[in-house]
């Protein structure tokens, strides 16, 4: 690819040097992390842990220091941070309860989708089938069915019972998956298959759970990226089939709605929430997040026992981003330590301080979150690109299926995407495939600069314009969903 942003890149680094300059204490952890980094290893902090630390690890920094603030103010004494997404929240939640003195033990919890559901379906086994009936990336009828934990030779059975012979691999839109579910329901193999495993997997997941100190009391709470909250309510379905009167609260950078019939009052979101935050969410991208934003190690599949005592089970091929997620992480201990040494000077006895981790602002770091995440996110440079564009991201609940998060997308399918295109496609008046990317901003920047990709056209101003397209697209999604949110509150009522 002829990337021809070049000057366009230097620019977007001085910029972010430029807003983590307006703090400080941010600042001079970034400064010393870069020097300790040199001294140690001989050589400059690689390009893209030096993006990490000028854009994530402040977000990240202001998010954990709201939740541990907010959990120590509702009484709550311990913090589980759950796998993945919580890996690097986690590291810094256990710096901050030391340097600020804060009266919360962090805690990692290994825990997924699909580890916490399985476990619970025999305990309602009405929603079950809703659970597994999601959109998604690439879903087809096999791999919504594996989400049930059936082996091979029983989704072949079910696919048989219900003649799904032809469509077994076909990638399904929403209206399809909407459909397949309604013939799902009906399937008394199904149903059969999927209550057996989760009666297998149910004893060994609540022995986790209990011995990590989940069952015994509500003085705890529950930290992760967020969008949904499904898992929160997972986790809290198993636990109250042995303790009921547990209610599990949970603190999320960012949520796009709430679970069907859940508790407004105990999710938390940081970022943006199911009722507010549009433009934030327009300029955001869930998807990257968590591909920058999590653990090197594979994803929790089930529990097993070792010794007396309960460990997850993790898929063998880890996280296909290992390896820059590491160099990450080692660079956020290393900022980490910066911080604790600018705070040691800013902070009294008592760990309160004026300028210790972030401005103290109205807003929690929000604003200053947005201005870096927005630039990011929204409008890529080559920068952003080549660093994390090719990082690979999977939003199904088995993990499986890696796509590349900017997908290599051709500029007609972009266009493809744009709101008036994609409910015409969606309602079944336009014949047309949507192929979805992760970072669909990427992927736009990525068909911009293909080499002759627009002729001797302007792909800056081409490329401004298709960004602006997925903005109006994603405004439109976010609004309606708030505005059904809202009516759900005020029905509530």
């Amino acid at each position: 690819m002829d990337m021809s942003g070049g000057q366009r890149e230097d620019s977007r680094y001085d910029e972010y040097t430029a807003i983590l300059a307006e703090n400080p204490v941010y600042r001079h952890a970034f400064e010393g992390a870069c020097e300790e980094y040199l001294r140690r290893n001989g050589k400059q902090m690689p390009l893209d842990s030096r993006l990490y630390l000028m854009v994530f690890a402040p977000s990240l920094i202001g998010f954990v220091n709201w939740v541990m603030e907010q959990a120590a103010a509702a009484g709550k004494d311990r913090l589980y941070f759950l796998s993945r997404d919580g890996y690097q929240m986690y590291l810094i939640g256990r710096q901050l309860s030391a340097y600020r003195n804060l009266p919360v033990d962090c805690r990692y919890l290994h825990v997924s989708r699909y580890s916490m559901r399985i476990p619970g379906y025999h305990l309602n086994m009405e929603k079950c089938i809703d659970s597994i009936c999601v959109g998604g990336i690439d879903v087809t009828p096999l791999k919504i069915l594996r989400r049930g934990a059936l082996t091979e030779e029983e989704c072949r059975l079910v696919i048989k019972e219900l003649h799904l012979e032809a469509i077994q691999n076909k990638v399904l839109n929403f209206r399809q998956v909407t459909g397949l579910k309604e013939r799902l329901a009906v399937s008394g193999s199904l149903k059969k298959y999927i209550r057996k495993h989760s009666l297998a997997a149910y004893d060994k997941a609540i022995g986790y759970l209990k011995q990590e100190g989940l069952c015994k009391d509500s003085r705890y709470a529950i930290a992760d990226s967020g969008w949904v909250g499904t898992l929160q309510c997972s986790i809290e379905g198993l636990v109250q089939s042995i303790n009921s009167g547990i209610e599990v609260e949970g603190y999320y950078f960012g949520m796009y709605e709430l679970p069907e019939g859940a508790k407004r009052e105990r999710f938390h979101p940081y970022y943006f929430s199911a009722v507010h935050g549009t433009a934030r969410k327009a300029r955001f991208s869930n998807s990257l997040f968590e591909t920058i934003v999590s653990a090197e190690e594979g994803m929790t599949l089930a529990y097993g026992e070792e010794n007396g005592k309960y460990v997850p089970i993790v898929l063998e091929r880890g996280n296909p981003n290992a390896g820059q997620l590491r160099r990450n992480a080692e660079a956020l201990e290393l900022f980490l330590h910066q911080l604790g040494t600018e705070c040691g000077s800013s902070c009294g006895q008592d760990g309160k301080r004026e300028n210790g981790f972030g401005k103290k602002t109205e807003d929690n770091g929000v604003e200053f979150a947005e201005r870096l995440l927005g630039k990011f996110m929204s409008e890529p440079t080559a920068l952003e690109y080549d660093c994390y564009g090719k990082d690979f991201f999977s939003d199904d609940v088995f993990d499986d299926c890696q796509r590349e998060a900017a997908a290599k997308l051709t500029w007609e399918q972009i266009k493809d995407q744009r709101l008036l295109s994609k409910l015409l496609t969606i309602s079944g008046m336009k014949k047309a495939v949507i192929h979805e990317s992760a970072w669909l901003e990427g992927s736009a920047f990525g068909a911009a600069y293909r080499q002759d990709a627009f002729g001797a056209s302007d792909p800056e101003r081409r490329l401004r314009a298709e960004w602006r397209h997925i903005r109006r697209y994603k405004s439109f999604i976010y609004l309606r969903k708030q505005l059904k949110a809202f009516r759900r509150l005020l029905m509530a009522k």
